[in-house]
């Protein structure tokens, strides 16, 4: 019984080793994970690079693996010579990922024509990468990059066009929060029509000058705000919105638990927020001019009616501003359009950004800037007709009335 409780014992152990060695064979090779190239400059054919390469130095973006690259153990060769470099490859991390470059010294002078190039990535563990690739190099002095490059516009116009619906978007969502930050700040500066000594010499009475003061501070808040939106820069604000609220969030989630269920504001939310803040305080004024241009006689009527004064706000008065307010509206809704290109400043990913990323990748900005600039040209005529349009027909409106 002994000698056969072995002899079955002894495969259940082989195989359960076996189970174990199967299991780690996974592990092991998740824990090798080997760099990666995907990009190079000079690139693989590519009409948008080969004016742009001057042939001083090479750039190698990757993906990091399970060990660091040692860029001092890399190595460059072209059409099987390993080229000098002078000084050290370099290693940096650009926009997540990584990039090595290799400054080719003075004394080699790269090959015109059809060149292979293969490069050697290799890790501090000592794993060896090797990536190859061709490129014609047409020489140092026929390499000048052009000033405008159609190719870039064209191949990556459509890309940077769609740009322009991020750009929409916040234009549109932007205003739409500003017109109401407005309506309310017109609203808070109107309600200090009377000051305190006004108030007193009219009725001489604490009690009233108390209960005056506490009408005060929707205009003192109101005054506050467009005075601190527009004595500030704009692009100031969208910085202080983006880098300090979090730090304001950070600060409040070590004292006190509450903040802990706040969420960090991205960067979209940042740049409507700062947008909006800002037209907001513009627009105040504007709105507030709009309701002092309607007539007193409306208010007086409407009260001979028995109308509340929230009632003739809003029924009587506010209507009528709104018409009244409507081109200058519009005017900074096409404004607006433009200072969008603020939030590239924040990585929002609306037109100037993505043109700025293509510059970047094609070394031609002047191309891919003006794709942007067309594309913000004809946003603000196709917005400025409309406009047009819409105070012709008040004017006719108005004109019947």
């Amino acid at each position: 019984m002994k000698r056969r409780s072995v002899t079955t014992a002894v495969p259940l152990i082989g195989a359960l080793l076996m189970v174990w060695v199967l299991a780690l064979v996974p592990v092991a090779a998740a824990g090798t994970k080997l760099p990666k190239v995907t990009y190079t400059v000079p690139s693989t054919p590519n009409s948008m690079t080969v004016q742009s390469w001057s042939g001083d130095s090479v750039l190698v973006y990757y993906t990091r693996g399970s060990s660091p690259v040692d860029p001092e153990r890399c190595e460059l060769y072209i059409n099987g010579t390993r080229v000098p470099v002078s000084p050290a490859p370099q290693a940096a991390s650009i926009g997540g990922g990584n990039q090595i470059q290799f400054p080719i010294a003075a004394s080699y002078s790269v090959p015109k024509g059809d060149d292979t190039f293969r490069v050697v990535l290799v890790t501090q563990a000592g794993e060896r990468v090797d990536y190859s690739w061709k490129y014609k190099f047409g020489g140092a002095a026929s390499t000048a990059p052009s000033l405008v490059n159609f190719t870039v516009m064209r191949q990556w116009g459509g890309y940077i066009a769609k740009g322009g619906v991020a750009t929409v978007y916040l234009t549109v969502v932007s205003i739409a929060i500003a017109v109401v930050f407005a309506l309310l700040g017109a609203l808070g500066r109107l309600a200090g029509r009377m000051g305190l000594r006004e108030a007193w010499d009219k009725y001489h009475s604490w009690g009233y000058v108390a209960v005056h003061t506490l009408r005060l501070i929707p205009y003192w808040i109101a005054t506050f705000y467009t005075s601190l939106f527009r004595g500030t820069p704009l692009l100031l604000q969208i910085f202080v919105i983006y880098y300090a609220v979090p730090a304001i969030i950070l600060w409040g989630r070590a004292r006190w638990g509450i903040f802990n269920s706040v969420p960090f504001p991205s960067a979209i939310v940042s740049g409507i927020a700062a947008l909006s803040l800002n037209y907001g305080a513009y627009l105040t004024e504007v709105f507030r001019a709009g309701i002092q241009a309607v007539p007193k006689g409306q208010t007086e009527a409407a009260w001979a009616l028995g109308l509340s004064g929230s009632q003739t706000q809003r029924r009587i008065i506010l209507p009528q501003a709104f018409k009244i307010v409507i081109p200058a509206v519009g005017n900074d809704f096409i404004a607006l359009i433009k200072d969008t290109s603020l939030l590239s400043t924040i990585a929002v990913d609306e037109l100037l950004h993505r043109a700025t990323l293509v510059g970047g990748r094609t070394f031609n900005f002047l191309s891919a800037l003006l794709v942007a600039a067309a594309v913000y040209w004809a946003l603000t005529i196709f917005f400025s007709f409309w406009q047009a349009r819409l105070e012709r027909r008040m004017e006719r409106d108005r004109a019947r009335a």
